[in-house]
């Protein structure tokens, strides 16, 4: 029995206004009821326009030109206005704060429902529902602007559930979430995969609900997805299942810049060395691969060198930064979001700042930069007392990067937007224009550079956002969140060139996120917050490989690799913080298959 496609693509292609290349390039495929598709690629190469072809945001909302056709369905969506797509395709952004509307989480989740027109009663029992689903009937009448960002998601999610559309297309739904807050996600999907099930009009059979989810971090969701569509220059150039895809196309998809999951890198080294898994030729959960390695190790069938760890100590005396004993309260709070937090930050550090959505780390991260002041305490960053300086002043040294790169961009080209801070600043016209086009190559912009900064991808504007703060080579870079949506080659390019502002200019890093692959590979200081306290300072292997327990109780997951190797212990494998470690240590100095 063929199986009923729920979205059918012919020949689209769109082109925003003003570009010459197009964003998605004749595309065609189909979708079918129940599938669990996981749409991945590099940044900027189509998988945002692409969705807003799938819900009819494009062509009726957004400028451009789109050719070809999309049916949901089997409704035109060119045809048919957006309205009536919305109980048909729900859509949860990759930023939760574009689609919140209402002050309270309950409004906010019976929004979409009220606007199908549905009686009082038929409202409270779907938002009853897609609350229970979500796990957020305790916050159903909290506010929606107090609420974290894994939660705002959760409601973004529920609000969308509670429509019952038989699709739901989900852009980067975890990328600004804490590890423990995206697991959450992640396992809501997974059981909404696995139980929902619609009726179908007219009938009494059900139908399944279909997803496409669009992801960078793809470790949690290699463990349930159906398909994988690899997306690249605005084509569709993989589709198939899990396995074959990462297994048969490893080298190509490591190329342009997908993040492969730490255990399928794992898996095809010892595959590569001969060794075979005999219950699944393609392994992609981590249960399979952890009993993969296991047995290998178990047999004697592989050994590991000595491993030689990183040497963090601090090798500079200078302090470009001092937090002694700071508090800080919100004008109307009742309680100290920052509280008796004390720490130095040295010349040439690469400074983590971690802990779950909600932590403090954001507000922390204001207060070293003047935007707010201590309530007690005092914060001193190169020589200067936030409280006693203009922070006019404090910034001519200091770059920031917010985490949502929107909140910086209001020029209407690539270029002009690095060149505000040098105009305003009075550099001359010779100099802006060497700093911009140096700035412009070094995070990949040169040929986007006369475009609107609105039309590029998320990934693409998180790395114009570095370049405005990079143009005027400032001594401290603040960096809140600065690989959210990131494909991999772009997250490698943005965090080697902060390691070359070390090395080469004197730099000094210091970084919020929630990235632990990113602080395992980089950084040479971390600090976990917790309820606005510092509750681990060290290195990170230190702080990773001796406190995983307590990680986890504070919703932060060590990487994939070090919780597998962690779990392998037992049976002879060493501790590896992070994919690079293992490549460099391992693979260069002989981890032997015998």
């Amino acid at each position: 029995m063929d199986q009923k496609k729920v979205i059918s693509v012919k020949d689209l292609s769109f082109v925003y206004p003003g570009s010459d290349a197009k964003s998605v390039d004749d595309q065609s495929f189909d979708i079918n009821m129940g599938e669990f598709v996981l749409l991945c690629g590099s940044s900027g190469s189509g998988k945002t326009t692409l969705a807003k072809c799938l819900n009819g945001i494009i062509p009726h909302l957004a400028a451009g030109d789109m050719y070809g056709e999309v049916c949901v369905n089997g409704k035109n969506t060119a045809e048919v206005p957006i309205h009536e797509l919305s109980s048909e395709i729900g859509m949860v952004f990759q930023n939760p704060e574009d689609q919140i509307f209402s002050i309270r989480v309950s409004d906010e989740v019976a929004l979409g429902v009220e606007c199908q027109g549905y009686k009082h009663d038929e409202i409270v029992k779907r938002v009853d529902y897609a609350m229970t689903k979500l796990r957020i009937t305790d916050i159903a009448r909290r506010l929606t602007f107090s609420l974290s960002g894994g939660q705002r998601q959760k409601v973004s999610i529920a609000s969308n559930l509670a429509i019952l559309p038989s699709i739901i297309v989900l852009d980067d739904p975890t990328t600004d979430l804490d590890p423990i807050s995206k697991q959450e996600v992640m396992d809501i999907l997974q059981e909404l995969k696995n139980e929902i099930e619609l009726d179908v009009p007219g009938s009494s059979e059900k139908a399944k609900m279909t997803f496409l989810v669009i992801e960078h971090e793809l470790t949690d969701l290699m463990e349930f997805t159906d398909r994988v569509l690899v997306m690249h220059e605005g084509k569709i150039v993989l589709d198939g299942a899990p396995g074959p895809i990462f297994y048969e196309n490893f080298d190509y998809l490591d190329k342009i810049g997908v993040r492969i999951p730490d255990q399928i890198r794992l898996a095809k080294y010892l595959m590569d060395q001969g060794l075979r898994y005999e219950k699944n030729p393609y392994p992609v959960k981590q249960d399979e691969v952890l009993e993969f390695a296991r047995t290998a190790l178990l047999a004697n069938k592989i050994s590991f060198p000595k491993m030689h760890y990183v040497d963090y100590t601090i090798k500079s005396t200078e302090k470009v930064a001092e937090v002694k004993n700071i508090c800080y309260r919100y004008p109307t709070a009742e309680k100290d979001v920052l509280k008796n937090i004390s720490f130095d930050i040295f010349k040439g550090e690469f400074f983590a700042i971690v802990g779950h959505n909600g932590s403090g780390k954001s507000t922390l991260m204001k207060n070293m930069l003047g935007i707010l002041h201590p309530t007690q305490g005092d914060v001193i960053v190169n020589q200067h007392n936030t409280k006693e300086t203009e922070i006019s002043k404090m910034i001519l040294d200091i770059g920031y990067v917010f985490q949502n790169p929107d909140n910086q961009l209001f020029c209407n080209t690539v270029r002009e937007e690095i060149e505000f801070g040098l105009r305003n600043n009075k550099y001359p016209e010779e100099e802006i224009a060497k700093l911009t086009d140096r700035a412009l190559d070094l995070v990949g912009l040169t040929d986007r550079q006369k475009e609107h900064p609105f039309s590029l991808s998320r990934g693409q504007r998180q790395r114009l956002a570095v370049a405005t703060m990079l143009v005027a080579n400032p001594r401290i870079i603040m960096l809140d969140e600065p690989t959210t949506g990131l494909d991999e080659r772009d997250l490698n390019g943005i965090l080697q060139l902060m390691q070359e502002l070390i090395e080469f200019h004197d730099g000094t890093i210091i970084m919020v996120t929630h990235d632990m692959e990113v602080v395992s590979k980089y950084a040479t200081r971390v600090i976990v917050v917790d309820a606005g306290e510092v509750v681990l300072n060290g290195d990170p292997i230190a702080i990773f490989r001796d406190n995983v327990d307590k990680l986890e109780a504070l919703k932060l997951k060590p990487t994939t690799i070090s919780r597998l190797s962690s779990k392998l212990s037992d049976v002879g494998m060493p501790y590896l913080p992070n994919w690079a470690f293992f490549q460099n240590q391992c693979l260069k100095d002989g981890a032997a298959v015998k």
